[in-house]
C-alpha cells in the first residue's frame, strides 16, 4: 500500500518489497485509500517512528464477518513477506531507518 488514510509508506521499505517480489518472481500489486486507515498510522509514530508500510492482500467483504481472498495471494503474500523478513539483517534495517 502506497498509503492510506493513516499513514504515507515509507518509501525504501516499500522499494526493498517491491525489489524482493521481482527478484523472487512473486506476483504483486501497488495500491492506496485516500479513506480508511491501518494500523500502520499508529506504528510509524511509535518509538521516535518506524518504518513502517501496509502488506496488505486483496479481500472481498473486509468489513462482514467472512472476508474472502484468493489462495493464491496468500500464499504469494506469505512468501514475499517471508523474502523480505529474510533481508532484514542490521545493516538494512539501520539504512532503512536513518538512510544512507
Amino acid at each position: 500500500m502506497i498509503y492510506d488514510g493513516a499513514t504515507i509508506g515509507h518509501k525504501a521499505l516499500r522499494e526493498l518489497i517491491i525489489q524482493t517480489a521481482e527478484e523472487e518472481k512473486i506476483p504483486y500489486q501497488v495500491d492506496h485509500l485516500t479513506r480508511g486507515g491501518t494500523d500502520a498510522g499508529a506504528l510509524h509514530t511509535s518509538h521516535h517512528g518506524s518504518p513502517a508500510i501496509s502488506f496488505c492482500i486483496a479481500t472481498r467483504y473486509i468489513h462482514s464477518h467472512s472476508g474472502v481472498i484468493h489462495y493464491d495471494d496468500y500464499a504469494n503474500g506469505v512468501k514475499l513477506l517471508t523474502a523480505v523478513i529474510k533481508k532484514l539483517d542490521r545493516k538494512t534495517v539501520d539504512k532503512l531507518k536513518y538512510g544512507e
